[in-house]
């Protein structure tokens, strides 16, 4: 069996970065796969390489390997909560407003900027922004006085809604409006009819990650453990 890896290359022009995400694997097989990956990122210009492995049978682990060490970063966990009448409620201060494909370059200014330096964040374009237009999603804007100072995007592909981001501009920071945001979305979606959301975080995520523990998410599941990929020698050998 070949390994079943993801290459992803699309942070590596906004940002240096480049992911290694594999799918299946032999254990004996996980050096190699490693290398085949950070050899590919390399080739397109990484200047920083993250790996995971989603097959627990060939999990990674800190250490050596051939031309290379891996180093803990952070876990990616699935967390949940139940939109119960007796959860936190926002103050009023943000207004939610829906997004329309006139002002798609501007939810991506504002999405790009927001996440830039988030853990495992992705950019987005022009394809994201189709997608997310469709009838699996419900994004818009966080208005603040009439002005937009964030985004949010929902996602409703399983039977539970996912809080995919909520985001604030750099200017709004500082003032406890990614709480409001965060509860004036789980209004929403409890107005939709939705009794329980769920949502990916890095434990790196310094702001988000105490958040949502802070407002009653609990983990239900580890997404995965991510290293990054140091080179020690001729990696591209």
């Amino acid at each position: 069996m070949q390994p079943e890896l993801e290459v992803i290359t699309k942070e590596i022009p906004a940002k240096g970065k480049g992911y290694i995400l594999i799918r299946k694997c032999w254990p004996d097989q996980v050096d190699e796969a490693v290398r085949q990956g950070a050899r590919k990122l390399l080739g397109e210009g990484a200047t920083s390489i993250y790996a995971a492995s989603t097959d627990p049978s060939a999990p990674l682990c800190e250490g050596a390997g051939e031309g290379y060490r891996l180093e803990f970063r952070h876990d990616m966990l699935g967390m949940e909560r139940a939109l119960d009448p007796g959860r936190p409620r926002p103050e009023g201060r943000l207004t939610l407003e829906p997004l329309t494909r006139e002002k798609g370059g501007q939810f991506l200014a504002i999405y790009n900027a927001s996440f830039f330096d988030v853990p495992n964040s992705a950019t987005y374009g022009r394809d994201d922004l189709a997608q997310i237009l469709g009838p699996e999603y419900r994004c818009g804007f966080a208005l603040l006085d009439g002005v937009p100072v964030g985004i949010y995007e929902c996602g409703f592909k399983k039977e539970n809604p996912e809080i995919g981001s909520i985001g604030l501009t750099k200017d709004a920071r500082g003032k406890g409006l990614g709480r409001e945001l965060l509860l004036s979305v789980m209004d929403m979606l409890s107005d939709m009819g939705c009794t329980r959301v769920w949502l990916q975080v890095s434990t790196a995520n310094e702001s988000a990650y105490p958040l949502y523990r802070s407002v009653g998410f609990v983990q239900e599941r580890l997404l995965s453990h991510w290293y990054e990929v140091i080179s020690e020698g001729d990696l591209l050998a």
